[in-house]
């Protein structure tokens, strides 16, 4: 993901509709566009037009920690798993 100057984030698929020019790559290359960097010309490299567009608006890399923590008991019997507390104390 790249956090553009704007404060929007330019996610990594919508990077991937442009450099395969899928369906609803316009929109991503007008969200670039709007920021400052130059027009996708006909005929030209569509992964190098993305590079040098995410450059000259000034995005920047931006990394995803992920949405899902999981939390396994630790212990050797049932009776041991039960005895730990999970979750932060009240306040």
């Amino acid at each position: 993901m790249k956090l553009l100057p704007d404060g929007t984030v330019f996610h990594d698929r919508a990077a991937q509709k442009i450099r395969r020019q899928e369906q609803g790559c316009e929109y991503a290359a007008a969200q670039l566009t709007a920021l400052g960097a130059p027009r996708l010309r006909p005929g030209s490299d569509p992964a190098l037009w993305l590079r040098e567009a995410l450059t000259a608006v000034g995005a920047r890399n931006l990394r995803h920690r992920g949405a899902h923590r999981y939390v396994f008991r630790l212990g050797r019997t049932r009776r041991e798993r039960e005895e730990i507390e999970l979750g932060l104390p009240a306040l």
